[in-house]
């Protein structure tokens, strides 16, 4: 399988997984853009609104089946919010828990947070 391959198919379970999370907030409709290939800040766009205050705003995911380092993500971070006002999130396999994702920061807690301002 080639990695162009393994990578759709890693990008695909996270959109998936983020979406199952995004699904738990009653007052949340939501949206995504994957970007095949691209080599720009984020794999995957989400668009959220919350139905209650009418609030809206977007983050982005970047998916990673390997290794990253703390300070590398801080950059992206930092890079995703100055260049397009985006949080950026990083998806990658859970080595704890064989089959789970993981996504740091925090993205319930995030979203917890945006949706109570």
């Amino acid at each position: 399988m080639s990695q162009y391959r393994k990578g759709y198919i890693f990008e695909k379970k996270s959109n998936a997984h983020i979406q199952g999370i995004l699904e738990k907030y009653k007052n949340l409709k939501f949206y995504s853009i994957e970007s095949r290939g691209s080599k720009g800040i984020a794999d995957i766009v989400f668009g959220i609104f919350n139905k209650e205050t009418k609030r809206r705003t977007w983050f982005g995911v970047q998916c990673k089946r390997g290794y990253i380092s703390g300070p590398e993500k801080k950059r992206e971070m930092k890079k995703g919010q100055d260049l397009n006002g985006m949080k950026l999130f990083f998806c990658s396999p859970n080595k704890d828990k064989k089959g789970d994702l993981l996504i740091e920061p925090s993205l319930p807690k995030w979203i917890e947070k945006w949706m109570d301002n």
